[in-house]
């Protein structure tokens, strides 16, 4: 699949330069290019829509271009907005309320918030709409409270598809299990699960959870916690934590493809250690 540029998306049309900001620490870098730019700067994306861009000329609900293109052309969205309202997610401030939309471009990296918070007729018509391509991900997650039976049964028509939950809390466990049994019992192997840390828990409380996933047969992805104001990435240190403690479980789990047959315990992260891992990366 096509990588996500991950930074400022950013063209032009005559003098005229366009930004697209996903992310709030992308702002001082953001600013640096229009201050830089000899014409008219129009400014958007999720960071302006969360602290704004006095520097720009403008910074408007949408622009007549597909925006999420220029990030990655094979990503789409057929809804909008999330019914959840998480403290620690940006999603209800920048999109409002959720809301199906009419129509979409099929492709297959499907970024919905909450898919599953759509109705049956809407989950339907997605996946007819990208049963055409040779592999389907579900990229944001999908709510495992909701995930249900013809919610599966759908997805395993797809030829591939890459299903991915998160384990935010450990109160969730059970329902998190539930689904991942149940996304195996139709046959769907290709499972991710998104593990937030950083956000109200403790080392010892993110560890369970992300061990647990690890003993489900997943390698988990663990999400550091970013404030929703966050100018520099990484900077904010939760209590109980320590940065280095939240350095090294990020850098154990994110490289468990390398690292796995260690214990977190005794692993012991050094430079000879990341230059290993950038060739076996290659």
């Amino acid at each position: 699949m096509i990588q996500w540029k991950k930074g400022i998306a950013s063209w032009s049309v005559g003098k005229t330069l366009y930004l697209s900001v996903p992310f709030t620490w992308l702002l001082p870098e953001a600013e640096n290019m229009a201050r830089q730019h000899k014409g008219k700067v129009i400014a958007g994306g999720p960071a302006v829509k969360l602290l704004g861009a006095p520097w720009a000329d403008e910074t408007p609900d949408s622009v007549p271009y597909d925006t999420l293109s220029f990030h990655n052309p094979l990503a789409t969205f057929t809804t909008r907005g999330c019914p959840n309202y998480c403290p620690f997610c940006a999603v209800p401030r920048i999109e409002g309320k959720f809301r199906e939309l009419d129509t979409w471009k099929p492709a297959p990296i499907v970024c919905d918030n909450n898919l599953l918070a759509a109705s049956p007729e809407h989950f339907r018509r997605v996946i007819e709409s990208v049963s055409c391509f040779p592999y389907v991900d579900f990229n944001q997650g999908l709510d495992a409270r909701l995930f249900d039976v013809e919610h599966a049964r759908l997805i395993s028509s797809l030829h591939h598809a890459k299903v991915r939950f998160s384990f935010d809390h450990r109160a969730s466990e059970n329902t998190v299990h539930a689904a991942i049994d149940l996304a195996r019992f139709f046959k769907l192997k290709d499972l991710g699960v998104y593990v937030l840390i950083g956000y109200n828990d403790t080392p010892e409380d993110a560890l369970y959870r992300l061990e647990k996933v690890r003993s489900w047969g997943i390698f988990p992805n663990p999400m550091r916690y970013q404030p929703l104001d966050a100018l520099v990435k990484n900077s904010y240190v939760a209590p109980y934590w320590t940065e280095k403690e939240l350095k090294d479980v990020i850098r154990y789990f994110s490289r468990l493809a390398f690292v796995n047959g260690i214990p977190f315990e005794n692993y012991d992260y050094h430079k000879r250690d990341e230059r290993q891992e950038t060739l076996w990366q290659q």
